[in-house]
């Protein structure tokens, strides 16, 4: 009896240990559909081209949420929005390894909500050696675009638009904007975004230019 008991307890053992081993599989599946599962407010994160002139192509990153409830007043960016772009960047710094692109972000003196934005831009870059140094007010040359209603600036070699495009889509998660791609002989390690208005916050930290 005594034998049967015990026999009966180890069955039951290896039974319990095959299924945990079993869920492992399932878990790992879970945790990664929840990795890339966008933010409620994200709805994809796209980069759509609104107008193209010589020199100059003006896109909406991330335009389905400019209508989001937003207001001045920095608000970090959720836990859910952060995971989403370091995702994007990963992937993004393994498909252009090769071209070694590196982007810095310059922002407005007069705007403190400017500054935490770039900030945060910077810091989510530099996890993948995609930045180039800290943020700065440094103002630098116009070099044209001033007199588009962009609320971000970036200067590029046009054969670089593709990439430039993909590196926006990857950090579109954090904001909703129109973006204008400028032109010219800057290579891809040296690109700059130039944040040129303040934005507005939502709950869970998307800034918001309007």
């Amino acid at each position: 009896m005594i034998v049967v008991s015990i026999r009966f307890i180890h069955r039951g053992t290896r039974s319990a240990s095959r299924l945990a081993w079993g869920l492992i599989p399932l878990a790992i599946i879970i945790g990664v559909l929840l990795l890339l599962r966008p933010p409620a407010s994200d709805p994809g994160a796209t980069a759509t081209q609104l107008e193209s002139r010589p020199g100059a192509v003006l896109l909406a990153v991330n335009a389905d949420s400019s209508t989001t409830a937003a207001s001045p007043g920095f608000v970090p960016p959720a836990p859910a929005r952060r995971d989403q772009v370091l995702q994007r960047l990963s992937q993004f710094r393994a498909d252009y390894k090769q071209l070694a692109p590196a982007m810095a972000v310059r922002y407005q003196a007069d705007s403190p909500d400017s500054a935490k934005l770039a900030d945060v831009l910077t810091q989510a870059l530099s996890q993948y050696g995609l930045d180039r140094g800290t943020a700065s007010s440094k103002p630098i040359p116009d070099a044209g675009g001033e007199d588009w209603s962009a609320s971000i600036i970036v200067h590029t070699a046009q054969g670089d638009e593709e990439t430039v495009r993909r590196l926006l889509q990857a950090l579109a998660p954090y904001f909703s904007a129109q973006v204008l791609l400028v032109f010219d002989d800057t290579r891809i390690s040296e690109l700059t975004l130039r944040i040129m208005a303040a934005p507005a916050f939502t709950e869970d930290g998307l800034a918001v230019f309007r």
